[in-house]
């Protein structure tokens, strides 16, 4: 399943999460890892994607509340140019969600792709505060952000469901 939500955090706080990716992004004592450990194949020929997981205790409640069902772990992630992620499923995860924070013009790249039921294929152009929620193991890609393009800040957002009693 995909959901695309315009709007999809309150403005303040899009706001205040918006201006610190981007003091984490440029301050002098950065706490940012890489896609350098992730699996190969999800690797393949990417430029280097920048992340800092995120452990503000006001903006984890604020994003958790909003998933009552599962348990998450939030990150900045900064897409360099040339950086992409090939098609692939997410399976270690039983859902996952792209917030969009920062502006991107319409030839920048960096489009969300996903394969419909019917095999076709469709693409969700980043736009700030716009949030693509995925599960149930849907193939998708991220094409490369392009020469040229702004960094392109996310919050990207994996999500394991809570065992109930």
């Amino acid at each position: 399943m995909i959901k695309v939500i315009d709007d999809f955090l309150e403005p303040d706080f899009f706001f205040d999460v918006n201006v610190l990716s981007k003091q984490i992004y440029t301050s002098p004592n950065g706490t940012l890892k890489s896609n350098a450990s992730w699996n190969s194949d999800v690797v393949q020929e990417s430029n280097i994607v920048l992340i800092h997981e995120i452990q503000d205790t006001d903006i984890l409640k604020t994003l958790q509340e909003k998933f009552e069902e599962y348990d998450i772990t939030p990150s900045f992630f900064y897409w360099n140019q040339m950086s992409y992620i090939p098609w692939h499923d997410d399976g270690a995860h039983h859902a996952a969600m792209t917030i969009y924070l920062s502006d991107h013009e319409e030839n920048d790249g960096g489009y969300f792709m996903y394969e419909k039921s019917d095999g076709t294929i469709e693409a969700i152009q980043p736009k700030p505060n716009r949030a693509i929620f995925q599960s149930d193991g849907v193939r998708h890609s991220v094409t490369s952000v392009n020469l040229g393009a702004p960094i392109r800040r996310t919050i990207q957002i994996f999500m394991k469901k809570r065992l109930t009693n």
